[in-house]
């Protein structure tokens, strides 16, 4: 399958949308610009607009729209959410717009809006909460959509901060207002991650919000859980839930950045009740991470990789040494050796032909482009910049990478002949998470690498 963005992009984020009487489509979100992070030391000024675009299920195009220059293109300024919040079968695409063209940081004119999928005629807009306003600007404009599903009613959560006081707010159908959590900044336990999973993880008919270590509640913002509440204050760059498919244990792994007081662990893989099942180093900021599996035919273990990211201030900027990369089993904690041909974080892990076990596609260096299987042997090379990875067209049974290549022709890579194993169908029918996780991956970083694809 192929999409034209007829532009070459250098952000693109993808989502798919239902368009109703059971037909799918997918929206593009995208730019020139490669992404802008509100961080004072990340901040730059973009050099282009960010675009929808909604093509049909044979990858015709149905719309386009330029947001204009008030809305700057990057996730946390605006975040991008389908939902079918009003259940009449098709899904509204929801967004953080700002309809002021000339002032792209006013809170005034920030919108959250839904578009028709269909013909991107805006349905409604809504004010956008000015909790933040008063905060510096990294802390001020991260934004986030979310969704989840009470009992099988749509929730939308709309949500602003991440590490600092942090607001989050539940709608549902006819965008009544449900609920309203505030976590200040003083109050104890970590902060939020970069990634959002959403899952029944306690078996009520509920979904919970992975907010950070936090799990709240969808059907009314309270919290479920939260892990180390008393002994962690920081962020969390990555948080992911995973099973072990022989005891039907339940984990959260998270690596962490910040809260850097002696004794506190870098790397935590917590039980199902929030107690700990291990923890590993005391030092580093843990900036990115997989979870991956791996072992000889038969045997399947799982494992993780978690980065630590070397950054100081150079003359005119900053400047990011070579990553420090740990590999630990992921129900144990033991420390692994891996051998790759070039360093983890510049992989992620796909199950393309379903067999359980992890490929690896190398997103940097010598060896970008190139699918490799367990062992980091060569498979395919293939041509063009990761979008997202899972099970994106469904007509096909296991998982696909999107790419898109320096002229915006997008590409969905797969195995059409692959057969589902006994693992693969466990991972993927849990509960639906794979399925509703693509839903999520045009807000904050869900989509980069595997970041929750990896998961379950």
């Amino acid at each position: 399958m192929e999409y034209d963005l007829q532009l070459p992009a250098k952000q693109v984020r993808s989502v798919p949308v239902a368009l109703g009487e059971g037909k799918e489509g997918v929206l593009f979100v995208y730019s020139r610009e490669g992404g802008v992070d509100p961080g004072e030391e990340f901040y730059h000024h973009p050099v282009d607009t960010l675009k929808f675009a909604v093509f049909d299920g044979e990858g015709n195009r149905l719309w386009v729209k330029d947001l204009g220059p008030g809305v700057i293109p990057g996730v946390w300024f605006c975040p991008v959410l389908p939902l079918d919040l009003d259940q009449d079968g098709v899904d509204e695409i929801y967004f953080l717009n700002n309809i002021s063209p000339d002032t792209p940081f006013s809170f005034l004119y920030r919108k959250l809006e839904a578009l028709d999928p269909r013909s991107g005629e805006t349905m409604g807009r809504w004010d956008w909460p000015q909790n933040t306003f008063q905060e510096r600007l990294s802390l001020c404009y991260r934004f986030y959509l979310v969704a989840g599903y009470d009992h099988g009613e749509p929730v939308l959560i709309t949500s602003q901060g991440t590490y600092g006081d942090m607001y989050l707010q539940g709608y549902g159908p006819g965008m009544v207002k449900k609920w309203e959590t505030v976590i200040r900044k003083s109050d104890p336990g970590p902060r939020a991650s970069h990634l959002t999973p959403v899952l029944d993880f306690n078996d009520d008919g509920v979904d919970e919000l992975f907010w950070g270590e936090r799990l709240l509640s969808v059907a009314d913002g309270s919290e479920v859980l939260c892990c180390d509440k008393y002994s962690y204050r920081g962020h969390s760059d990555i948080i992911i839930p995973f099973l072990n498919f022989e005891t039907e244990e339940r984990f959260i792994f998270t690596c962490r950045e910040g809260d850097e007081r002696e004794g506190v662990p870098r790397v935590v893989t917590f039980r199902e009740d929030g107690t700990r099942a291990w923890t590993a180093l005391e030092h580093g900021h843990m900036h990115f991470a997989w979870l991956a599996t791996v072992g000889e035919d038969g045997e399947y273990r799982r494992v993780i990789m978690a980065m630590d990211l070397i950054r100081y201030p150079g003359e005119t900027g900053l400047v990011e040494g070579e990553p420090v990369e740990y590999y630990f089993d992921a129900y144990t904690g033991e420390q692994m050796e891996m051998k790759f041909p070039c360093y983890g974080s510049w992989l992620f892990p796909i199950d393309i032909n379903g067999d359980g076990y992890s490929e690896f596609f190398c997103c940097e260096g010598e060896l970008a482009g190139w699918l490799l299987d367990r062992h980091g042997e060569k498979i395919k090379k293939l041509e063009g910049m990761q979008v997202k990875n899972g099970r994106i067209l469904k007509q096909f049974a296991c998982e696909q990478m999107m790419l898109t290549d320096e002229k915006g022709i997008v590409r969905v890579y797969g195995d059409a002949e692959a057969e589902p194993g006994e693992l693969f169908r466990k991972r993927h029918d849990y509960k639906g998470y794979h399925a509703f996780q693509q839903r999520l991956m045009a807000s904050g970083y869900n989509h980069y690498r595997s970041n929750i694809s990896c998961g379950i």
